[in-house]
Formats: structure tokens, C-alpha cells, sequence
């Protein structure tokens, strides 16, 4: 840096500077420093910058002012008060321009104004956050640390860039400029070349990814990239401490891992894949395995089982790996949680929840069978796994035991990260612990309903009874809280066919929450289903869309176990009425496209089996059953026919409910059963089929269907509804007589319907 005294004659030689505005071309020399402003006698130094810098009239006048700023700076560390006042008598205009000029007075150092600009700027930057001209420096900022080798003779210029760039990155709308100025592949590059000071383009890499997460790459994909393969082949030949400072690095940036990780020539996979397997493989201290464990549920989030198993095919460790990682997550969950007090539990809640992570993504591969395992490794695994989850319900218990810890978010949090864990084991194993299971349901259902709640920004429900209070989550922390109702759903699921669980939920009240969330998974997609108005024309992903669907699918399996298992319930409760009434709205606005054929199944199925018992709240004005019924029509009617198959005359499962049959046939046979028993309820329904002509066009088809061109199942189906609608209506009787119902009964051997029609197969 330049004293005051060089700054001092120098200011009247300078050259120009490159022009940001029409004010002025570089600095502005026109009037010399014996003729400058009179400072006024004061004894505070602040005061006298700020009115030298207000008196000025010329960019020489100003660029004086600095130089006296530029001591201050170093004499005494100045209250953000002073600094304001400092940049406003400055102007960030000002610096702008200097940041900007590339020349540099004679006899002077080389980027002088660039480095008396940025040292102001780095000390006074946190008063001006979120100023855009403080933003539109991002490139000026981003050429010096990637050009280091042009200013080696000023190494302060570069630090006190890298300051400035730091402070931007600590505010929200800096980190979205540092993203839309494409400054991330700058960062990058110094990184990778390893310039001046390069680990802290990493730290400000780590800043944006934190709170950016994959929106990071969006404009510059091949970054991520350059900048994984260099870490990357770093951390697979690294022995040292430097090892596991790079998994704690890798773990941080896969938080923020691009849409398509595939971008390039991802080499950096397989050197991860090594690296990992080298500490998840070895003997290590706790908190080296720690790092190890956190790095192996982010890369298992990321990349996937399959990426575990197949990453490394020279050696083949990748079973090896995905075992021993299954493994120690189990011991760690036991370490942390077992015979610890809640607090202590909490303190190690980031490798714990990672953990959970590894725990829940393989519980859900291994269960399917994808992997190929002894029966002795299954026996170790199953132990391992029992031994997690026990020590998981019972540290939930010991939580229910003083809720109080939920007001605070971080217990909050990682209670939520505990139900989920547990959500995954559920959904797969209901035998193991089932009074622990038992005993917990109470407090796990009381938070799912509080998330809800605060997730929703609505009353989880309208229940029966008094509603009870809970404690609400502060607004900023809303944001944060996990869908964990979501995750719990299988289990549910698991858990209403058995009784004693069932009842245990029951008096919770699940319905009403459960019912609530499906309003809120329908509401989340019903700009894309149903028709509507023009302020909802919201764009809604296919992934969102089918997050949503799935749920909705579980939501309607649950509610089948209670209709099922509940009959009288659901018979005599005006729940399940108001239920019925939503489903009779929903159904027919739900997409025709293969795609929504297991949702249009469900709900419809859910809504023929809660009309079954709740037929004497249905009026024949209501139109809203018309058009249910319809739809319902349409989904069991479509799901054959002949003219798909290769002779015309067998009756074939159709193309577009092909994909999905292992799905949907379950939901065909139990539809079509259920309406059978629904007909005689309501007779009127009689005439809506006739009308619709379904049942003749059955009878139509099956005339031409030969004697083995009918699938066993598909014929008990058919001519059960059929038995059933002859018997319940004269008009059916008649037409299904005329249209050759006598010849089906023959040709297909169908003994109950030929008693309906009195005729001899």
C-alpha cells in the first residue's frame, strides 16, 4: 500500500481511469491539492475524512480522502456507524470506478487504485450488503482471483478480494448474484489451480452450496465437475489428516449435488468410491469414522445403493463397502442413543443422522431383494438392524417423557430425523418390538400432527373432540421442519391391518389427520388435475406430481384397512360421509394418462367401498355420484378388451394398463367385487350402467371371446356383476337376455349366471 505522501503527488499525475458513469472518465485532476478544500480543526479523524471527502470536488480531492481513510483502517478498528458515514462520503460509486481502472499513476505500484479501492471495500463491505453496485463487482472481484499472476506484486489485492467476496457470500441475494454473475466457475478455477489463497475460494464455494444447494450449478455444470475431480483424486490418494478434512469438504458439497451429476467426465466417482471404501473399511478412531459415516449417507443420498455396490469393479469391495456400511451405522446409532441422556444424544446428532440416512436407504434396497445375500449375512444383518431400532423406540420414549425438549428446533429436528428412521423400519418389519412400537405411537403420531400443522399453516384438523394444544414452531423455523407424516405412511399402513395397533390410532384420532393430509396432497396438485381458475395456473413438477400420487395411493390403502377391518365405524360415522363426498368431487377430475391409473384405481376403489356402507347418506339429486360412478365405469371398462389381442378373440389385459397390471389388478378385482355388492343398495345404479351400456358391451365381447381365450379370474369377475345386476334390475335382466347373455354362460361354462337365466351349460 502507498503512503499518504506518495498518494499525495501521485494524484496529480494520475492517468485515466476506465468510465462506469457519464460523471466522469478516470480521475478527475483539474484542480491541484494546494487549492483542495480547508478541513476544519477537529480532533476526531472520522469527521475529518468524511468532510474532506463531502467538500470535494474532484476524484483527486476524493482519492486524498481515501488515502487518509486508508489510516484510519490501520490505526483503530472503526465501529459500522463510522463506516457507514466513511461510505457514504466515499460513494460506492467511487470505489466502483477505481476497482475498475487498470492503469496506475507513474512511479506509482501497479494496480494502485484496485488495491487502496478493495481495502476500503473489504473493511467497510458488511455495512452494504445487498447493494447491487456492491454486486455488479462480482466480475472485477472474480478476474483478480483467477488472474492472480498478474498482480504477485500486490498479494493483498488478492486477500482483500477474496474478503469482499466472502462478505457477499454471507447475504442471500449476494449469493444469487455471485450465482447469476457466473462467478462459481472462477472460484473453481482458482481453486483448482491453486492460486493465492485458493482455500478460500473453497470456503466461499462451501458458503453458496450450504444455503444455494443445487441451484449452485444451474448456469455452470461443468464446474461442479472440474472441481469434484480434482477433490476427488485428492481424497482417494490422500493417507494423511488431509483425508478426512477433504470427507468433511465432499459431504458439504454433495448437499448441493447438480440435477444431472453426470455432467462431463465424472471420474471423480470412482476416486470417491475408493477413497470411502478405504476409511469405511479400516480400523479408525471414532471421529475419523464419524466423518466417514456422514460421507457415506450423503453419496448414498446422492448416488444411490447401486452407485455402493457397482462403484469400484476392479476389486469388487462395493458389497463389501454397502454391508460394513450398514454395519457401522447400526453401531453408531446404538452408541449414541443407548443409556444416553437427551442431551447427550442431541450432541451428536449430525453423524447419527447421517446414519439414519445409510440405515433407511438400504433398509429400502435390501428388502427388495436386489442384493444376494447369505442366509448367515441376513441373520447378522437383521440383528444389527434390531439392535438400531431398539435403541431408537426407546430413546423416543425416553422423549415423551418430557416434551418440553421439542421447543427447541434442534431437538425438534432430530426427533423428526428419528421418526423417519423408524418410518422405514416400520414400513418393512412390524413384527419386531411391537409393544415398544406400541408404547411410542402416541408421542410419534402427537409430532407428525404438530409438524402438520406448522407445515400446513392450518389446523391439522377439525376433531371430534376438544382439540389439544401444541407447541408451535417459530415462523422462520417452519421452513425447516421435515414432511415426516409423509414417511410414516407405509408403516401405517402395516400397522391399521392389525388390530391392536389400529385401535391404538384410532383413539388418536388418525383419521382426521390423515384425512386432512390428503386434502393436502390433492391441493398441492389439483392445478395439474382438475379444472381451474386463472390465478391457479401454477407450474407443478412430475416429480412433485408423483410424490403427491404416491401418497394419496397409501392414504387410500390405510383407509381400506379401516373399512375393511371397521365396518360398523365407517357405517355410522359422517366422517366417512364427508370423505365419500370429496372422493365423488376428486375422482372424475383425476387424468385419464397411463400415469394417474393406480391413483384413479385407488381413490375410486376407496370410494366404492366406503359407499357400500355409507349408501343411505347418498341422494339420487346429488350429480356428484353420477359423475364418480362414471369415472369408476371407465376404469374397469378399459381395462380389457379383444382388439388388442392377436386373434380377436381373447380377452386381453389392455396396453395401457399393461405397465402398471401388477399394481392395478388387485385394485380391478377388488373394484369390481365391490361394486357388485354396492348395486343392490342403490337401485338406481342399475339404470346409470345400463345406460352407460357397459354391461351389454361385456356380454357383446364375451359372445365373441373363444371357450380358453378368458382368464379364470377375469370370467369370476364378470359374472359375478353380472349375476348380481340381473338379479337387482328387470330392465338389465331383459337387455343382457337380448344382447346373448344365454350364449356366454355356455361358451365360458358360467354356471351362476346360467341359474340367473335358466339355462343349461
Amino acid at each position: 500500500m502507498v503512503s499518504s505522501d506518495s498518494g499525495g503527488s501521485g494524484g496529480g499525475t494520475s492517468t485515466p481511469m476506465e468510465q462506469e458513469t457519464t460523471t466522469s472518465d478516470g480521475l478527475d485532476t483539474s484542480d491541484s491539492d494546494s487549492d483542495g478544500p480547508m478541513v476544519p480543526d477537529t480532533t476526531d479523524p472520522v469527521m475529518r475524512c468524511v468532510v474532506m471527502l463531502r467538500r470535494a470536488k474532484t476524484d483527486t480531492e476524493r482519492f486524498a480522502g481515501l488515502l487518509m481513510i486508508t489510516k484510519l483502517i490501520k490505526a483503530e478498528t472503526l465501529e459500522e456507524s463510522n463506516k457507514k458515514k466513511l461510505l457514504d462520503a466515499v460513494g460506492l460509486g467511487f470505489l466502483g470506478r477505481l476497482l475498475r481502472t487498470t492503469d496506475s499513476p507513474e512511479g506509482c505500484p501497479p494496480f494502485m487504485f484496485k488495491s487502496i479501492s478493495l481495502t476500503i471495500l473489504s473493511c467497510f463491505i458488511t455495512t452494504c450488503l445487498g447493494n447491487p453496485t456492491i454486486h455488479n463487482l462480482i466480475p472485477v472481484l472474480s478476474e483478480i482471483i483467477t488472474s492472480s499472476e498478474l498482480y504477485e506484486a500486490d498479494l493483498t489485492l488478492i486477500k482483500d478480494a477474496y474478503e469482499c467476496l466472502k462478505s457477499i457470500a454471507s447475504d442471500k441475494s449476494g449469493r444469487k448474484a455471485i450465482i447469476d454473475f457466473e462467478a462459481i466457475g472462477g472460484l473453481v478455477d482458482a481453486y483448482v489451480a491453486e492460486n493465492f489463497c485458493y482455500e478460500e475460494a473453497l470456503e466461499i464455494l462451501l458458503l453458496v452450496i450450504a444455503e444455494e444447494g443445487s441451484r449452485t450449478w444451474e448456469d455452470e455444470p461443468e464446474s461442479f465437475t472440474k472441481l469434484m475431480n480434482q477433490i476427488a483424486i485428492d481424497f482417494a490418494s490422500d493417507h494423511s489428516e488431509t483425508k478426512f478434512q477433504l470427507c468433511e469438504v465432499i459431504t458439504e458439497i454433495f448437499a448441493g449435488l447438480p440435477e444431472n451429476v453426470s455432467v462431463g467426465e465424472p471420474n471423480w466417482k470412482s476416486h470417491i468410491h475408493k477413497g470411502l471404501s478405504d476409511i469405511i473399511l479400516s480400523k479408525l478412531g471414532r471421529e475419523q469414522r464419524d466423518k466417514g459415516l456422514r460421507l457415506a449417507g450423503a453419496v448414498l443420498e446422492g448416488l444411490g445403493v447401486v452407485w455402493v455396490i457397482q462403484g469400484d469393479t476392479k476389486d469388487g469391495r462395493g458389497r463389501q463397502l454397502l454391508l460394513m456400511m450398514v454395519h457401522l451405522a447400526c453401531i453408531e446409532v446404538r452408541m449414541s442413543l443407548e443409556d444416553k441422556t437427551f442431551q447427550e444424544a442431541v450432541a451428536s446428532a449430525s453423524p447419527t443422522t447421517a446414519c439414519y440416512t445409510i440405515l433407511e436407504i438400504a433398509i429400502n434396497f435390501l428388502v427388495n431383494g436386489a442384493l444376494d445375500l447369505e442366509q448367515k449375512q441376513k441373520q447378522q444383518l437383521y440383528a444389527a438392524l434390531k439392535g438400531a431400532f431398539t435403541a431408537v423406540l426407546a430413546f423416543l420414549n425416553d422423549a415423551s417423557k418430557d416434551e418440553s425438549f421439542l421447543e427447541n428446533p434442534k431437538n425438534h429436528l432430530f426427533i423428526c430425523a428419528t421418526i423417519r428412521v423408524l418410518g422405514a423400519w416400520l414400513a418393512e418389519e412390524t413384527s419386531a418390538n411391537k409393544e415398544e412400537v406400541y408404547q411410542v405411537l402416541p408421542f410419534i403420531i402427537k409430532v407428525a400432527k404438530q409438524n402438520f400443522d406448522s407445515y400446513n399453516y392450518k389446523s391439522v384438523s377439525k376433531s371430534k373432540k376438544k382439540a389439544s394444544k401444541v407447541n408451535m414452531i417459530k415462523e422462520e423455523e417452519k421452513e425447516k421442519l421435515p414432511d415426516i407424516l409423509r414417511f410414516l405412511l407405509p408403516g401405517m399402513c402395516h400397522l391399521t391391518a392389525e388390530d391392536t395397533p389400529r385401535i391404538i390410532l384410532l383413539e388418536l384420532e388418525l383419521e382426521n389427520l390423515l384425512f386432512e393430509y390428503f386434502k393436502y396432497q390433492w391441493g398441492s396438485v389439483r392445478s395439474v388435475f382438475g379444472p381451474h381458475s386463472k390465478g391457479e395456473e401454477e407450474k407443478v413438477s412430475d416429480d412433485a406430481v408423483a410424490s403427491a400420487s404416491m401418497a394419496m395411493e397409501t392414504l387410500c390403502n390405510i383407509f381400506m384397512n379401516i373399512v375393511v377391518q371397521e365396518p360398523e365405524r365407517v357405517k355410522m360415522d359422517i366422517f366417512y360421509y364427508h370423505m365419500l363426498k370429496m372422493i365423488f368431487v376428486c375422482v372424475p377430475d383425476i387424468p385419464s394418462e397411463v400415469q394417474h391409473l393406480r391413483l384413479c384405481g385407488n381413490i375410486s376403489t376407496l370410494g366404492l367401498m366406503i359407499l357400500r356402507h355409507q349408501h343411505h347418506s347418498v341422494k339420487s339429486s346429488d350429480f356428484t355420484i353420477f359423475r364418480f360412478v362414471q369415472t369408476v365405469v371407465r376404469f374397469l371398462w378399459d381395462a380389457h378388451n379383444v382388439e388388442e389381442s392377436s386373434d380377436y378373440a381373447t380377452l386381453v389385459v389392455s396396453t395401457k394398463y399393461e405397465i402398471h397390471w401388477n399394481d392395478l389388478m388387485d385394485l380391478w378385482y377388488l373394484g369390481m367385487n365391490t361394486l357388485g355388492h354396492v348395486l343392490p343398495s342403490i337401485p338406481w345404479l342399475c339404470d346409470f350402467l345400463i345406460e352407460s351400456e357397459w354391461p351389454q358391451t361385456i356380454v357383446t365381447t364375451l359372445v365373441t371371446v373363444r371357450d380358453q381365450g378368458l382368464e379364470q379370474g377375469a370370467k369370476t369377475a364378470y359374472e359375478d356383476l353380472l349375476c348380481i345386476l340381473a338379479k337387482s334390475s328387470k330392465p338389465a335382466f331383459s337387455i343382457m337376455k337380448e344382447k346373448g347373455v344365454e350364449q356366454v354362460c355356455k361358451n365360458h361354462n358360467m354356471e351362476e349366471l346360467a341359474k340367473v337365466f335358466s339355462v343349461k351349460c
